[in-house]
């Protein structure tokens, strides 16, 4: 039976974050995808969700303790706050900045001849992938496919190898097509769109990872937004519709809560349990983590670990173990999940006052791409501004921010790659 002291408390802190929520939207001026519009809404969302899901389909989800609730109000009002001192900042700034000179070699739309041979290198490198993708599955030992594969590479020692870096590319050249249809909607750019969106998917499914549909999702509502042209939220809200059900139909694919081999009916009940538990699990996982012997090891193991592993490889050391742990172990609430919000990790490593500098200095970066693709619309920053836009959407699971480091690193290295040789393509007239 629910208690309803925890039901009052679940429903005050959900008005609590509803509130933020309005007052950041029109704080912002209705700014739908400003990054603080989107954090506390994405908060008041999943625990509302977590809400309504505790009251129908995971009707035994433990309660949460005021001070979880509490941490996660601390942690949307810095974000809000750290976001709307930097927006009055760099508006003031513009004003005081004269006017630069315009080089129209800076952050042009990339020559279609250009986007055609990256657009290639995306679809070769689909095979390659694919054969990898098999190498792994069949080291699992099992006999479904994606379930094999899916498990390899989560608990295995397999890896794809080197065509792993094609996914990241595969983004990048995605957004860069998007970006150049919505600029000029002819009918060579949106054949290039559709291919690499073809594409991206492929990629996105067979690394069995759900959460990069999340960052296909980022990158279409960013883009468009930005652009601003035909930007519909009644479309928009269509489309998450259908990726919901595209969520949910994948998972059971993957062997998340269902068997492709099963009827819709006899798996529409467990699928629809497995994307809740999804999407509300971690605020729970959260909550467990820190009343059950919680203690701070202050050595940043789990938010620089990237740096950890330069040094490793640096000191020629097994690096294997540091990979292993972006993998969490699974706690019962009583369902099993092992995602823990963003603000775990850095909990864990340096405490409460770390998390919420973190969110702050992430609210800023946020702040700033968001103002600079607003305001000048250049493809650099808008591309940059739609990437950032997955952890900040996916914090309610798990941090993307300081867990992908090295994802970041090959996103900005393809982005300024691919801009600087569309700069000196522009010079030579190719």
């Amino acid at each position: 039976m629910i208690d309803l002291t925890s039901i009052l408390f679940d429903v005050i802190f959900i008005l609590i974050q509803g509130i933020i929520f309005f007052l950041a939207y029109y704080l912002f001026k209705r700014k739908v995808l400003q990054p603080a519009v989107v954090f506390s809404f994405v908060w008041f969302v999943i625990i509302f969700l977590r809400f309504f899901f505790r009251l129908t389909i995971l009707n035994e989800l433990f309660p949460l303790h005021v001070t979880t609730y509490l941490l996660f109000f601390a942690g949307t009002v810095v974000f809000v706050i750290s976001s709307y001192i930097t927006q009055i900042v760099y508006q003031k700034t513009l004003l005081w900045t004269p006017i630069a000179p315009i080089n129209r070699y800076i952050d042009q739309v990339p020559q279609l001849n250009f986007r055609i041979v990256l657009t290639a290198i995306a679809v070769i490198g689909l095979p390659l992938f694919i054969i990898a993708s098999y190498r792994v599955f069949l080291a699992s030992n099992i006999d479904n496919f994606f379930v094999g594969l899916r498990t390899e590479l989560s608990y295995g020692d397999e890896d794809i190898g080197p065509v792993k870096y094609l996914i990241s590319f595969s983004f990048v050249v995605y957004a860069i097509n998007l970006y150049s249809y919505l600029n000029v909607r002819s009918k060579k750019n949106l054949t290039l769109h559709i291919i690499s969106i073809l594409a991206v998917i492929t990629y996105a499914v067979f690394s069995t990872g759900r959460t990069f549909f999340f960052l296909i999702l980022a990158i279409y509502l960013g883009i468009s937004y930005i652009q601003g042209k035909r930007f519909s939220l009644r479309r928009n809200f269509f489309l998450l519709t259908v990726f919901l059900v595209f969520f949910t139909s994948m998972g059971i694919f993957y062997g998340k809560g269902g068997d492709s081999g099963d009827t819709i009916k006899d798996n529409l009940y467990p699928a629809s349990q497995t994307t809740a538990i999804y999407l509300a699990s971690s605020l729970n996982a959260l909550d467990y983590e820190l009343n059950h012997n919680f203690q701070i090891n202050y050595n940043g193991q789990n938010t620089l670990g990237f740096f950890s592993k330069v040094l490793s490889v640096i000191n020629k050391e097994n690096s294997k173990t540091q990979e292993n742990k972006l993998v969490k172990e699974f706690v019962f609430i009583p369902y099993p999940t092992n995602v823990y919000t963003v603000y775990s990790p850095y909990i864990k490593d340096f405490g409460f006052i770390y998390v919420l500098l973190m969110l702050s200095l992430f609210s800023i970066i946020h702040t700033l791409l968001f103002c600079k693709a607003l305001h000048g619309k250049k493809i650099r920053f808008v591309i940059y501004f739609t990437f950032m836009l997955y952890p900040l959407m996916m914090s309610f699971f798990q941090d993307q921010y300081m867990t992908l480091f090295s994802t970041w690193l090959q996103i900005i290295f393809y982005t300024e790659v691919i801009l600087f040789c569309n700069k000196l393509l522009y010079k030579v007239r190719w």
